[in-house]
C-alpha cells in the first residue's frame, strides 16, 4: 500500500508501479466509486458508450409513460443490467 497526497485542485498522483501493473495511461478514464469509507478507480473500457437507444427509459419515474414500447423498454433494462454486472467483474 501506498500513501498519496490531495493537491489543492482535488487531484492525486497515482502511484507509477501502480499506473504500469494496471495499464494506465494519460487520457486514461477512470470511473470512481464510494464504497463506505473507500474510494475505487476503475479504467472505462474502451467502447463503454452506451447509445441513447441502450439506456432510453432509466429515467423513467413511476407513473410515466415509457418512451417505446413496454417489451423493448424492458428488454431495454434487461441489457442494462446485465452490462452493469459484466462490468463488474
Amino acid at each position: 500500500m501506498e500513501t498519496v497526497k490531495v493537491s489543492s485542485k482535488g487531484q492525486v498522483v497515482i502511484p507509477k508501479s501502480l499506473r504500469e501493473s494496471h495499464h494506465i495511461d494519460a487520457g486514461t478514464e477512470l470511473i470512481i466509486t464510494a464504497v463506505g469509507e473507500e474510494l475505487r478507480l476503475k479504467p472505462v473500457k474502451a467502447g463503454r458508450q452506451a447509445t441513447l437507444k441502450q439506456v432510453a427509459g432509466v429515467l423513467l419515474r413511476k407513473g410515466g409513460r415509457l418512451p417505446a414500447g413496454k417489451e423493448e423498454a424492458a428488454a431495454i433494462g434487461r441489457m442494462l443490467v446485465e452490462q452493469d454486472e459484466a462490468s463488474k467483474k
